[in-house]
């Protein structure tokens, strides 16, 4: 385990599909999220969530979490841990020390430290927290994700379990908007220039790339994201001072179908092959850059072509 932050820059491309689910509702309906075009997205806010939500679990701090199972704002959050370790009263450059030091989405992603000022009313000494910096940068960015192939919405009715008022025998009646199928890709660059700033380290990368993998299974146990399973975790690990990156990994991606079915009847893997062809015509084409590639996929993918034998598996399966 090493504290020293991260001095190459890495790339990640990961994709995960839902069946029967949506994967990220709008503010308004709760319906997938439905590009003018009709593509459907999920936002780097929800995939942050699956990733804070897991590391919580295994016992990490995290800086935008619940205390004790409570919605919290930022100022209660940090005003809790700082009881908890008995240092009421950091500010400044201290307080973001403390900060980095104790939460690894910090680290990660980076925070905006706007504190409201505590007003006294709960008995507590009256306070104001002044950070240097006021926003943290963090080293890790990933893009909006976007769902590859052509989805369809479906909209299931059913009841609830419950009245709607007292007396009445019945359930009231319920509809909810899902994905029949969709696969989603994430795109995410980790700068080793942030991460000297925000300290994320090796080991902090590793534990994000296990996040990713585990975090859309953990996300599962909702009817909502039930259908979610983690398909293929690309890590492309450049060599010290190569001031390079692809972006936008996704694009390289293509899905070919596999039977007669319709695009937007797919259900399953079984229905389509991953090409990745680009994807590793543009790996090879900076191989020089590249100090290694590792990587972690499901069973039931499809492959156009075998994976480099150089590629290094992740193995957490």
């Amino acid at each position: 385990m090493t504290t020293e932050p991260l001095n190459t820059r890495r790339e990640i491309l990961f994709l995960y599909d839902i069946r029967m689910g949506n994967p990220n509702g709008d503010p308004d309906e709760n319906r997938p999220r439905r590009l003018p075009n009709d593509r459907f997205y999920v936002t780097d806010v929800r995939l942050k969530r699956f990733v804070r939500d897991y590391v919580a679990s295994q016992g990490y701090e995290i800086l935008v979490g619940s205390i004790e199972g409570k919605t919290t704002n930022l100022t209660g959050r940090v005003s809790a841990y700082l009881e908890k370790i008995k240092q009421p009263k950091a500010n400044e450059k201290e307080l973001v020390n403390i900060l980095l030091e104790a939460f690894i989405d910090a680290r990660w992603f980076g925070s905006s430290l706007a504190f409201k000022k505590s007003d006294g009313k709960d008995g507590k000494e009256q306070r104001e927290w002044k950070p240097i910096p006021k926003t943290l940068t963090g080293a890790t960015q990933f893009n909006m994700g976007e769902v590859l192939n052509l989805a369809e919405e479906v909209q299931i009715n059913g009841t609830t379990m419950f009245a709607s008022d007292e007396g009445k025998e019945q359930g009231t009646f319920t509809e909810i908007n899902v994905l029949q199928y969709a696969l989603i890709a994430f795109s995410g660059i980790v700068n080793e220039h942030s991460a000297k700033l925000s300290r994320m380290s090796a080991t902090d990368y590793e534990i994000l790339l296990k996040a990713l993998w585990n975090g859309i299974r953990s996300a599962a146990n909702t009817r909502s994201k039930m259908g979610q399973v983690p398909r293929l975790l690309v890590s492309i690990e450049y060599k010290a001072g190569e001031e390079f990156q692809f972006g936008n990994l996704m694009d390289y991606v293509k899905l070919q179908a596999a039977n007669e079915k319709k695009e937007n009847t797919w259900t399953s893997p079984t229905d389509y092959v991953l090409d990745l062809s680009v994807l590793l015509e543009r790996l090879a084409g900076q191989k020089k850059r590249i100090a290694q590639i590792r990587y972690e996929i499901s069973p039931d993918m499809q492959l156009q072509e075998k994976l480099p034998k150089h590629w290094l598996a992740l193995a957490f399966d």
